[in-house]
């Protein structure tokens, strides 16, 4: 590596971790502000809310990633054509494109890094925080009361617990009726027309409180005495030192949490059931034409047959034949998604290679060494990149593109569109070239003005 390489390379370290470091930390503040209410709700452990927040991190990194790819190079460049630096290599008979190659090199690497880690960390971690947030989901009404509705609890250590109406979204309860069994003789009853409850310890310790409600109980000392009395608020501390934070796991796995090694073989499972399904509509329609041509295969029906119940066999098969096309079209549908999915794991980690080919004209041409400017210029490109990412993979969901092509197209057409800037800074062509006009003849034969 020449000592030019390495110094164009130093000049983009500094670029993409201030570029990287940024743009995780806009997305991360997203992500904190989206999951506060939720996590303080509901009384996490620490470390359950800090592996919550690390594994959605993986989504965050294959984003900032190539968009901090693309503010690195313009911030770059635009310091070094501002500083005249570019000009004085080009003095030296050095072009452009000397400048650009460490960087595509550099680029290549990381889109090999970025590639692997779409298809080995990213899906991994999607899937343990989806578990995570399922986990959130079944704890936010305590202990799967939702399940539970107008059922009985006896799981709550000394108390038995009948709730009668749960709202899930403000974790309030309504009709609550407790049963204390913690001490000697007839049970406690309280009943309260609404309440909350909170969980701390991962589960193992509940807080219940009741509003405006009442108790009864049998007096210990003197059985022939019943008690009754109301209260506005009470609070009861349940404590189930057994009941530990259970993990939940989900063995099911959407396309965003498999590799590409388990959707080609969901592929290839799809794609076998179609051909399945192909054969027994094949072999229904063969039975059917067996049938309506007779024995003899004269097109007389058979003789215990009748026209009728040719007709009936037809609108049967019809039908059959409907339901089996609706069915390879949802596999298919679902085959093209795990195809989507897998091209865009390459064709995001490819686009730190395309940023590099529009992030260093567009540097040079704008020229400019503040952050903020190619934070801006970024964020367009990389909009508008985005957009066409999620425009082609709905249009290959639905059927109407092939995965591959609305996968690679934003890559092709960004591509094209950074070798059409090269060509103009680095070459000083323009994108169009257009003839110039031949000098128009004097009169006396001189060949134009300025002519002596």
């Amino acid at each position: 590596m020449t000592s030019l390489s390495k110094y164009i390379l130093k000049q983009h370290l500094g670029p993409f971790a201030f570029a990287c470091g940024l743009i995780v930390f806009i997305l991360i503040l997203d992500v904190v502000l989206q999951m506060m209410d939720q996590v303080l709700g509901k009384g996490l452990a620490f470390g359950v809310a800090g592996r919550l927040f690390v594994y959605n991190l993986a989504w965050i990194i294959a984003l900032a990633v190539p968009m901090a790819v693309l503010v690195a190079v313009l911030m770059a460049f635009g310091r070094l054509s501002a500083d005249n630096e570019i000009m004085a290599v080009k003095s030296s008979g050095i072009g452009l494109m000397r400048l650009v190659y460490p960087i595509i090199w550099a680029a290549a690497l990381l889109t090999l890094a970025m590639a692997f880690f779409n298809d080995r960390v990213l899906p991994d971690w999607n899937h343990r925080a989806r578990n995570i947030a399922a986990d959130l989901r079944r704890r936010k009404a305590a202990v799967v009361l939702k399940q539970k509705e107008g059922v009985f609890i006896r799981e709550l250590g000394t108390y038995s617990l009948l709730i009668r109406r749960i709202d899930e979204e403000s974790n309030k309860l309504y009709g609550i009726t407790v049963y204390d069994s913690g001490q000697p003789g007839a049970p406690t009853t309280l009943h309260a027309r609404s309440g909350e409850l909170r969980i701390f310890e991962e589960g193992r310790y509940i807080e219940l409180t009741l509003n405006d409600g009442e108790y009864h109980r049998v007096d210990s000392d003197h059985h022939e005495n019943f008690v009754r009395g109301t209260f506005a608020r009470q609070v009861i501390h349940i404590e189930d030192r057994d009941r530990a934070f259970n993990q939940y796991r989900s063995s099911y796995r959407s396309d965003r949490e498999m590799d590409i090694s388990a959707m080609l073989d969901a592929i290839d499972n799809s794609r076998a059931e179609v051909r399945g399904t192909m054969a027994v509509m094949d072999s229904s329609v063969r039975e059917f034409v067996a049938a309506a041509v007779g024995p003899n295969g004269d097109g007389s029906a058979p003789e215990d047959g009748k026209p009728a119940d040719l007709r009936q066999r037809a609108d049967d098969l019809k039908d059959r034949l409907n339901k089996h096309w609706r069915l390879n079209k949802s596999r298919q549908r679902k085959a093209d998604a795990f195809l989507v999915e897998i091209h865009k794991k390459f064709s995001i980690a490819a686009a730190c290679l395309v940023f590099v080919l529009v992030g260093a004209p567009l540097g040079v041409i704008v020229r400019s060494q503040g952050a903020a400017v190619s934070v801006a210029v970024s964020l367009i490109f990389f909009f508008a990149y985005w957009m066409f990412l999620i425009g082609g993979e709905e249009l290959a969901d639905r059927g109407y593109v092939a995965p591959a092509l609305a996968m690679w197209a934003p890559n092709i057409v960004f591509g094209l569109l950074g070798v059409a800037l090269l060509r103009i800074t680095a070459f000083d062509k323009p994108l169009f070239p257009l003839r110039g006009r031949r000098p128009r003849e004097r009169a006396d034969g001189g060949e134009g003005e300025g002519s002596s």
